[in-house]
């Protein structure tokens, strides 16, 4: 059997829904009737129509009918109820129901305060009742003293506990203020090698700079200078070429005047020569005779092209031809020779620019990698100084926190002032000021006489009455004999104290910060009457050495 898919859940009314929600209600309501057709649809096609499922199929497509038949409903009248009519309308009903709020509001708090008025005044008149009571009854005894004298032994008791606890605390703080002064000075020493090193390499950055620019001018006239060089060896180059193609072809020219004269001599000192030969044939004769008078014409004619020849240079015979011919080789040979060391010179200095260009190439791949190394120094510097700079915001903070601490506990220390009996001007007097900006004025040694002030006010609360100088009525016999005094000089013990915080307080140290809760809960633990066992000192504890394991965790 195929897996049964889930019936469809069936929408509930969409009347008290916002217009978001009944938009995704709806598009889940297309999307589940979009599912259950597509699953009706292939099942259909897969099963025959006599199976267990397709009956089932048939039974959801019934109830699909309903859905949407609920869904066009809904659609209806959520298009009848977004109607401009019905708007106005719920408008109208909103702003009628908000003023009725308003005014049940307003009326709740009158109620309210009416209440709490009503309660004080009750509790004014029964405060005002017990005090007439209590001053038409009560008569002052011994017994009443005796009640103070062992109220003040606790107040005594409390106030040395909380001065033993501030002491503690302020010891705490300057340990901690110390330490943080120290951090603080090594900090600023830190910050001025940094600035010594800063200035520092600001100063060889500026050198190399100076180095940098000094060897840029240098590249820069080098590559000036060879590209005038260049320019020059061109043109020489050029001018050489051009005489020499311009010589060789003069010389190749009479080099093929020279061949051709001395072939031409030598056929004509061997033709001129004599030779007996035989009578000849008439026509081979005439034909010779023909020859000879050509030859005759040409070496005329050549003759007059070399006489006019030596006319026009002014020369006497060819050995002066001849030696102009010598002297335009040794010349030609010369520039040459100049030529060949103009290239040579040339080489040398196209060698010299490429060195002086590589030189350059280098010094300037030298400088930026000098420039990527100052830069990646100057960032790493830029991350400590940014690190520093955080660790002295952390520091600033902790700093102000523990001034914060700080002021608390001399607020504690005017409260306990207050609580003994000091008035302003004198808290004022012992403590430099009670303001902020007063407090900075604040020196150890005034601290140390408010806290002299405050153990010298409890002592003498504590020594104002001794156990043989109190008076009292005789106690009858069925009455319980009174605890027996604890001696001015006990104080009270740490560990108790802290047992009894943690024991209070499921094992977590409750303190509070509100100044009028301070003061009730000093007031209720003076009045308290198991206060009076704590007066003893730490080595006279008798408290197991498990509690006070367990103390010193919250300490």
């Amino acid at each position: 059997m195929a897996n049964a898919a889930p019936v469809p859940v069936c929408f509930g009314p969409s009347e008290n829904v916002s217009p978001e929600e009944r938009a995704e209600r709806e598009r889940l309501e297309r999307q589940e009737v979009a599912r259950w057709r597509h699953r009706f649809l292939r099942l259909d096609a897969i099963k025959p129509g006599e199976t267990v499922e397709a009956q089932e199929m048939r039974c959801l497509n019934k109830r699909l009918v309903h859905i949407e038949r609920e869904a066009a409903q809904k659609e209806l009248l959520l298009s009848v109820r977004n109607a401009p009519v019905h708007r106005r309308e719920a408008e109208r009903c909103r702003t009628t129901i908000l003023r009725l709020l308003d005014a049940s509001a307003e009326t709740n708090r009158k109620i309210a305060a009416t209440k709490i008025d009503i309660q004080e005044l009750e509790s004014q008149i029964k405060r005002a009742q017990s005090e007439l009571h209590n001053v038409t009854q009560a008569i002052p005894s011994d017994f009443l003293f005796a009640e103070q004298l062992q109220r003040s032994c606790r107040q005594v008791a409390a106030l040395e506990s909380r001065l033993h606890r501030v002491r503690t605390q302020e010891n705490q703080v300057h340990t901690d203020n110390r330490k943080l002064r120290e951090e603080l000075e090594g900090m600023l020493e830190e910050r001025a090698r940094y600035n010594r090193q800063w200035q520092h390499y600001v100063q060889q950055l500026a050198r190399n700079r100076k180095f940098l620019i000094d060897m840029i001018e240098r590249a820069t006239l080098a590559f000036n200078q060879s590209e005038e060089l260049c320019h020059r060896l061109e043109s020489l180059k050029a001018h050489e070429a051009r005489e020499t193609r311009q010589q060789v072809h003069e010389m190749i020219e009479l080099d093929r005047q020279i061949v051709g004269t001395r072939h031409t001599n030598a056929f004509l000192r061997t033709k001129g020569a004599t030779r007996p030969v035989a009578a000849l044939d008439p026509a081979l004769v005439r034909k010779r005779e023909r020859f000879k008078r050509a030859c005759l014409e040409r070496t005329t004619r050549y003759r007059t092209v070399i006489e006019g020849a030596r006319a026009a240079l002014q020369l006497q015979s060819m050995r002066d031809v001849l030696a102009l011919i010598e002297r335009q080789q040794d010349k030609y040979l010369a520039l040459f020779r100049y030529a060949n060391e103009t290239d040579a010179q040339l080489a040398a200095a196209t060698g010299r620019a490429r060195e002086l260009d590589e030189a350059t190439d280098g010094a300037r791949e030298r400088e930026r990698r000098k420039q990527l190394t100052n830069e990646r120094k100057a960032q790493q510097t830029e991350q400590q100084l940014l690190q520093v700079r955080q660790h002295t915001e952390q520091l600033k903070a902790d700093v102000a926190y523990q001034e914060a601490a700080l002021e608390l506990k001399l607020e504690t220390v005017e409260q306990a002032l207050e609580v003994l009996g000091y008035d302003r001007a004198a808290i004022v007097a012992l403590m430099a000021g009670t303001t902020h900006a007063d407090r900075r004025k604040l020196t150890k040694d005034a601290l140390t006489n408010a806290l002299a002030t405050i153990e010298r006010k409890v002592m003498e609360l504590v020594q104002r009455r001794t156990p043989e100088e109190r008076p009292g009525p005789a106690r009858s016999t069925d009455e319980e004999p009174e605890a027996p005094d604890v001696p001015a000089s006990q104080q009270q013990c740490a560990e108790c104290a802290e047992g009894q915080d943690v024991n209070q307080h499921d094992e977590h140290i409750v303190q509070p910060t509100e100044d009028e809760r301070m003061v009730e809960n000093v007031r209720k633990r003076i009045g308290a009457p198991e206060m009076q066992y704590r007066l003893h000192t730490l080595s006279q504890c008798k408290l197991p050495r498990s509690r006070m394991l367990v103390n010193k965790r919250y300490q």
